[in-house]
């Protein structure tokens, strides 16, 4: 019973923030109960933030306020169920309140702990979008996740959240680890409540009418399918619900990992007609521990987004990362990458090119959503990722989770006047995407404090 209890507690946020879960006793035989609590309070300074673009803003908000209870109903079922606070009081807007996040019951025929293991896993389900999607929140190597080279705009899908049933588990002594299944994905009535068809250019048809053809996103409704399979080239780091960054262990690990994500007629391109959505990842990671007092942790992701012809976020996003811990303090760097797909002139119309790369004096909807955003930072250790402390500095430049970029009408209940991109002088081209994106660039500090227990 200790072992499963303590397998259960990996799951949660995984080792060694596992063995601070509070266990209940509760009177139902074979069964057991473990309670976590998880606060993330985040100051962040924005440059060129308020509403007239000319000061920076202030935010101090809680990233994160968690309430996880899981455990096991004797050694077959494993059940978790995790409620959320997120963002409150960001830009300065309390309407949030908690949400159930995680809620799902999960059965291994064979057992749950082992070599190998087989899970069914059915109800609110994280979606396997790549290895550092699926990292903890408590163990990045940034200050928060990174997310801005991978695209799904639009969805439905809250914290990368959604309901389905999958298969999980680990083979060949836990050398590959695996999950994927099929989830709701993109509806037509996330498309109604989000007033515009979802993850499209073109702002009409907010609506599904049956008996407009086209007018429908997943007319079908088809599901979502998405999976990931992860290979320990050397070490294992499988056996847990989550994945983490830095281990504070003795053994080196370097996995390699790739995903997908397929639904069919899922959203709209730039001309306002039914396109699929997919989703590729392949990612690398790396954790070599000098001693146990120090480990150099690198991650990489490239994503392939196709979201439709001639939209902003269908293109390459690249994402990495390498952080070095010598005792309890760790600095590092990241960057994130995104560039739109060109659209292919040769195959549009001349109303279509003008839509997808724009004209003299306009943008197109083709490299809007570009990228380039760097990070820099040191992470202190209180008590390794139980609880730790991030100052991060970030250059923000085109579309970013930070900088006025990520301050809007529905969030703070305005756009800051710093928005107003340079005019470009005529159409713009790849060449030109690599030089001067849709936003200048913005710097940010962020400080961020995990606590769990």
């Amino acid at each position: 019973m200790k072992a499963t209890c303590r397998a259960l507690a990996i799951a949660l946020v995984l080792a060694p923030a596992a063995s601070f879960a509070t266990k209940i006793p509760i009177p139902i035989e074979g069964a057991t109960l473990n309670v976590s609590l998880q606060f993330q309070p985040q100051l962040l300074v924005n440059e060129a933030g308020t509403p007239d673009g000319t000061s920076a803003s202030f935010d101090v908000y809680v990233r994160r306020t968690r309430l996880l209870v899981n455990g096991d109903v004797g050694p077959n079922f494993t059940y978790l169920l995790q409620v959320d606070n997120p963002n409150f009081g960001k830009y300065g807007n309390f309407t949030g309140r908690a949400l159930v996040q995680d809620a799902w019951v999960g059965w291994a025929p064979t057992g749950i702990t082992g070599p190998t293991v087989i899970y069914i896993d059915a109800g609110i389900l994280l979606v396997p979008f790549s290895h550092h999607l699926l990292e903890s929140t408590t163990n990045f190597v940034t200050a928060d996740v990174q997310a801005d080279a991978f695209r799904m705009p639009g969805n439905a899908f809250p914290a990368f959240r959604d309901t389905g049933v999958q298969i999980r588990g680990w083979l060949l002594n836990k050398k590959v680890g695996f999950r994927g299944g099929a989830f709701e994905g993109y509806t037509p009535a996330a498309q109604t409540l989000g007033g515009a068809p979802a993850n499209t250019n073109t702002a009409a048809g907010a609506n599904c009418a049956p008996a407009t053809v086209g007018s429908c996103i997943t007319p079908k409704r088809n599901p979502m399918f998405s999976g990931f399979v992860n290979f320990d080239v050397i070490g294992s780091e499988e056996g847990g619900w989550l994945y983490g960054a830095y281990k504070w262990a003795k053994d080196p690990v370097l996995s390699v990992g790739v995903a997908g994500q397929y639904q069919s007629k899922a959203t709209k391109n730039a001309f306002g007609n039914l396109a699929d959505i997919q989703v590729y990842s392949a990612d690398v990671y790396l954790n070599f521990p000098m001693t146990e007092a120090a480990e150099l942790v690198a991650e990489g992701t490239a994503y392939v987004n196709a979201n439709g012809t001639g939209s902003a976020n269908t293109g390459l996003g690249l994402s990495g990362n390498v952080g070095y811990r010598f005792g309890s303090i760790a600095p590092y760097v990241a960057y994130d990458y995104f560039a739109a797909k060109d659209c292919d002139q040769g195959s549009l119309t001349a109303a279509q090119i003008v839509t997808c790369i724009g004209k003299t004096g306009t943008l197109g909807t083709n490299h809007a959503a570009d990228s380039r955003n760097f990070k820099a930072g040191l992470n202190f250790f209180f008590n390794k990722n139980l609880n730790h402390l991030n100052v991060e500095f970030q250059i923000n430049h085109g579309t970013s989770a930070y900088g006025p970029q990520a301050i809007n009408a529905g969030n703070a209940a305005y756009a800051p006047l710093s928005l107003d991109p340079a005019t470009p002088s005529g159409p713009r081209r790849t060449i030109g995407s690599l030089i001067s994106l849709a936003q200048p660039a913005y710097k940010s500090l962020l400080v961020h404090w995990n606590f769990l227990f």
